[in-house]
């Protein structure tokens, strides 16, 4: 293509040969065709990149760039070193867009002058292997946000409804995001929330719409995000700070969901992957109820719901065994019934 297509759709691929497809399909079908799609696959050990290349030999808006695994992150990055578009799309290789997205955010774009970011409304499915056993919508009224000050008053009622975390189901100005080196972190956990705190930054007029257009599939039993990483509480401080560097307002709210991330980085210590001990688990999370910006966070926490008073309650006895006995009971629950443990982060 000569001409800058309108948007950069940039997604990772590792391990997914009976997935990706699927999802490069989807795209193909899109009403909106002016758009580049860069598909990084990350050092997949299957046949994904024979999948890629037969893609991209038949439609010259698909592009594969191969590199050695360095997880979604690193791969995004690359991705992103090779977009040519005004717009920057982020998303997966397991999942769908409805065929109308790229037309619904195209309108937007056009109808609506110096849009820095689209925060659009999304379907979430859970899974259980290849079985959906819960589905919801993460849905917010269609409103545009005008200023960098309003923006920031709506950051915390945004993340509180999930809709600010990830990546894909937004639409980035990618010249903003050339302009100020904005990365995604060498991390596997936090990368997204992360990479979005750093754009926010510079976000003046941002659009949330109501409109359904990205269909997300999480696995709740075998997720990257219940897996045991070493570094994932660092990553959790890091967003938590840089999130009250942005800004402090409802910071007691973000506090709030910060207790709610440190508890999601203590129950995969649980998990069969985790290779530590009992002792040394119980020294970890020793650790991290006693850090300081935990301790700060739970005197600042809201206690709006019952499940927020308890994890306050949890976090200021500064136990290391009542919070080791209260996750693993989490864990457990989680192992029976994913869509328990969905229900409960909702009511968070």
């Amino acid at each position: 293509m000569v001409n800058m297509p309108f948007f950069s759709i940039v997604m990772p691929a590792y391990n997914c040969e009976n997935t990706v497809g699927l999802t490069i399909e989807n795209l193909k079908k899109q009403t909106f065709t002016n758009f580049e799609l860069i598909i990084v696959n990350d050092g997949s050990k299957d046949n994904t990149k024979n999948v890629l290349e037969k893609y991209s030999d038949i439609d010259e808006r698909i592009s594969v760039l191969t590199i050695a695994n360095g997880g979604p992150g690193n791969a995004r990055n690359q991705g992103i070193k090779q977009a040519r578009g005004k717009y920057l799309l982020l998303i997966d290789a397991d999942d769908e867009v409805s065929i109308e997205t790229l037309e619904i955010y195209s309108n937007y774009l056009t109808q609506n002058e110096n849009l820095d970011l689209i925060v659009s409304s999304y379907e979430m499915k859970i899974m259980d292997k290849k079985e959906i056993i819960d589905m919801r919508l993460v849905q917010t009224p269609t409103r545009i946000i005008g200023t960098h000050q309003q923006f920031l008053k709506e950051i915390y009622p945004l993340m509180n409804k999930q809709l600010m975390y990830v990546v894909w189901n937004k639409v980035y100005r990618l010249d903003i995001v050339k302009k100020f080196s904005i990365q995604f972190p060498k991390y596997k956990s936090c990368e997204d929330r992360l990479f979005n705190i750093s754009y926010f930054k510079h976000v003046n007029k941002c659009m949330v719409v109501k409109d359904i257009l990205y269909h997300y599939s999480f696995d709740g039993k075998n997720s990257l995000t219940n897996q045991y990483l070493p570094n994932k509480f660092e990553t959790f401080v890091e967003f938590y700070q840089e999130l009250l560097d942005l800004t402090l307002i409802n910071e007691k709210g973000s506090s709030a969901l910060f207790l709610k991330g440190v508890m999601s980085c203590i129950i995969p210590l649980h998990s069969q992957d985790c290779p530590l001990k009992y002792r040394e688990k119980i020294r970890i999370i020793k650790g991290i109820v006693t850090h300081p910006e935990v301790v700060k966070a739970t005197e600042k926490s809201l206690t709006d719901t019952k499940i927020r008073f308890i994890m306050k309650t949890l976090f200021k006895t500064k136990s290391s065994f009542l919070n080791y006995y209260a996750s693993k009971s989490m864990h457990i629950i989680r192992n029976i019934s994913p869509a328990t443990i969905e229900k409960f982060k909702r009511k968070f």
